[in-house]
């Protein structure tokens, strides 16, 4: 509370920042309540502090936050986290199962390494549609996104935007004698996939601890489109994850983890594309997670800091891939014993109107188990596709906030990266395939290699009143290229061809952009390009190689809208699209997999027992193509609607329970997401590209506490 507060106090001095932010918290929400006690007292610390922290922290970037209500309020059965993040501007989801699947910011794939998921602030490291299949929305408290660089904070990759989910802990008063509770989070079921999960929780605290433990399971089958089902889309979940704390003098000592288990099938067969509509089967069972954090949070601080945040941990992954291919070939690879560790010490001190931050942060990844392909029929082998790997980064890092004055908040950031990268003398098989030695001499004269780079940011937001606002920011970012390409990978129909002279690659990034709030209106517009050199892509040689490569120059542009809207008291609305435009300067031709506009329009009414919305989403098809990639999509959009009933209405002992009731894709429209990958070396097919669920009905209890 100390630390709310803190924030609370210090934003009311700025009252135009307060007005600014609540009703940039509300962007997110699907019912909207736009009074003057949203941006006051009890109700606005309930809805909007988390993300007036976050947003004080980087108050000339472009941030929007799913709140605790919408993740609660919101249908995950067909499609996960990422169908929820799709709702915020910019963003678009990559399907490739009823489960897996990445995220698209502002035109890139997060496959393709130039954005971060963070949970907590910890970066993860390794292929990210992993990483969201392990998250469960009932797990998490919200979730902040950064469109736009932020290399300087995250470093590495962190070129299009961040994704940072915040886990959920106990946040009552620590002060008081100590007790415990067990509740249900909430339990969902959907149809299109006969999806059930659900999440339940003991929690509490007291005499100074604060507790969570959670447990955690989710399960579908195979999901229904409108021309029939999408074999192998099918999954179940389960796990377990805890937050435990310890407060006294101001310090908070805590102790944090989870286990995670996951078997789910890829649908259009991930890089087997083009899935089991012509026979290429692919299955993740299980893929398991473990991970362990710890750390301290010190407030009230004299001399060198007013905060410290400290904080190391350690995850790791073991994935079994099962590959079928239509010639009857099946192969099992083992991808084990991956870890990531890692640390970071952060500082904050105000010094007048400078609002500083700065520390250091340290992460490396440790693979000492090579990358095994066993090839169970026909001629069954063992074929080792790496070697082993260790790589370490340390980058210290400053940033500040300075207030000039009554109009203007200037900002500026730097980072330094460290990079050392090691590579094993454990030869690979592909390696004694090649009798040119060229792969083999290469990695040995290069088993240790080392690379830096510099980053930075500059932002300005000028406050034109206390509704209008203008920001505006420039970024230097990069990409590492790590061990991408350094290895021949021999997939189960596709093989990836080693590139021994990729690359890094660096962007700038430019944005400007304009904000309106009052009481009960919200607008935010935003215009941004980035300027990539070296541009590292996945290249499609044939139907059967591909490879890495740096395309060289190229940009993404467009421009991204959130608008909030409430009148005649009980309705609001709500509008969010992002049109988006990718070139490769130097081949001269479109880059691929770039939705050209994807949007939303909700229009909701309020009733004393809840809330009635009606959703309509939509997606421009593609004629600008790169024909060597893909193929023309069309426009589609889809229809949903949501009922949300407050039980505490009917019966006072349901206070801060809903049942949530709603249909998805309302009229069973037919549609392929522009982002969603292709093989077009086959023709058109249920799964290439995976089509999107059809109609879906679903229910939700959910309960917030």
């Amino acid at each position: 509370m100390q630390k709310q507060e803190s924030i609370i106090k210090e934003l009311k001095m700025k009252k135009y920042i307060v007005s600014l932010l609540a009703m940039s918290a509300l962007v997110a929400n699907d019912k909207v309540v736009l009074d003057k006690a949203s941006i006051s007292g009890e109700s606005f610390q309930e809805t909007a502090w988390e993300l007036l922290e976050y947003q004080s922290q980087m108050p000339t970037k472009n941030v929007s936050l799913i709140g605790e209500k919408q993740l609660l309020e919101s249908s995950s059965g067909s499609g996960g986290i990422q169908s929820i993040l799709e709702r915020i501007a910019g963003i678009t989801y990559a399907r490739t199962s009823g489960l897996g699947g990445n995220i698209s910011i502002r035109g890139q794939n997060t496959r393709n390494g130039r954005s971060i998921i963070a949970i907590d602030g910890v970066r993860v490291n390794g292929r990210t549609e992993l990483e969201f299949d392990m998250i469960d929305p009932l797990a998490i408290q919200s979730i902040e996104i950064i469109r736009g660089a932020a290399s300087s904070m995250y470093g590495s990759n962190a070129m299009n935007g961040v994704i940072n989910f915040k886990t959920r802990r106990w946040m009552g008063d620590v002060s008081a004698p100590f007790k415990m509770d067990a509740k249900i989070r909430g339990v969902e079921v959907a149809s299109v996939n006969n999806a059930l999960g659900g999440r339940a929780e003991v929690l509490g605290g007291g005499d100074g601890w604060d507790v969570l433990v959670g447990l955690t399971g989710r399960k579908a089958s195979d999901f229904r489109t409108p021309a029939g089902v999408a074999k192998e889309s099918k999954y179940h979940s389960y796990g377990t994850d805890f937050n435990i704390g310890y407060t006294k003098n101001a310090i908070r000592y805590y102790l944090s983890g989870k286990y995670y288990s996951v078997s789910n099938h890829e649908a259009n067969g991930l890089f087997s594309r083009p899935g089991t509509s012509y026979g290429f089967t692919m299955s993740e069972d299980p893929l398991r997670e473990i991970y362990l954090k710890m750390g301290v949070e010190a407030y009230e601080l004299a001399g060198f800091a007013d905060k410290m945040d400290w904080y190391a941990y350690w995850r790791r992954w073991d994935t079994d891939i099962y590959n079928q291919l239509p010639n009857g070939q099946y192969r099992h690879r083992k991808v084990y014993n991956n870890n990531y560790v890692g640390g970071r010490l952060n500082l904050d001190k105000t010094l007048k109107s400078h609002s500083l931050s700065y520390g250091i942060d340290v992460w490396s990844s440790i693979s000492p188990t090579q990358l095994r392909d066993e090839v169970i029929r026909p001629n069954p082998r063992v074929i080792l596709n790496s070697r082993d790997t260790y790589q370490v980064s340390i980058a210290p890092y400053i940033k500040d906030d300075y207030y000039l004055n009554e109009a203007w908040i200037l900002s500026g950031s730097l980072r330094y990266d460290y990079y050392k990268m090691k590579i094993g003398k454990k030869k690979s098989t592909t390696e004694r395939m090649d009798t040119t030695l060229e792969t083999t001499r290469f990695l040995d004269s290069h088993s240790t290699m080392t690379t830096g780079a510099l980053t930075g940011n500059l932002g300005a937001t000028y406050f034109i009143n206390d509704k209008f606002s203008l920001n505006a920011n420039i970024s230097q970012d990069f990409k590492s290229q790590g061990t991408t390409g350094m290895f021949p990978n021999y997939g189960a129909s596709i093989q990836t061809l080693a590139n021994l002279d990729l690359k890094p690659e660096t962007g700038q990034t430019y944005e400007i952009g304009a904000k309106f709030a009052d009481k009960n209106h919200y607008s935010s517009l935003n215009f941004y390009r980035t300027n990539y050199t070296d541009m590292i892509a996945l290249q499609s040689l044939n139907a059967t190689t591909q490879q890495y490569q740096n395309i060289g120059k190229a940009y993404v542009q467009g421009i991204e809208l959130e608008s909030v809207h409430r009148f005649l008291e009980k309705w609001n609305l709500q509008l969010v699209g992002a049109y988006t435009y990718g070139q490769d300067k130097t081949a001269n031709k479109p880059l691929a997999y770039i939705a050209p506009f994807s949007g939303s329009l909700s229009l909701g009414y309020d009733f004393l027992w809840g809330s009635l919305s009606w959703i309509q989403r939509l997606y421009l098809g593609k004629k600008r193509i790169n024909n060597t990639q893909e193929r023309e999509s069309k426009t589609y959009t889809m229809s949903d609607i949501k009922a949300v009933m407050n039980l505490g209405y009917f019966k006072k002992d349901f206070k801060d329970m809903e049942m949530i009731v709603g249909v998805e894709n309302l009229f069973n429209t037919k549609g392929r997401n522009p982002a969603t990958q292709e093989n077009i070396n086959y023709s058109r097919a249920l799964t290439n590209p995976l089509l999107e669920p059809g109609i879906n009905a679903f229910m939700k209890f959910a309960y917030k506490y």
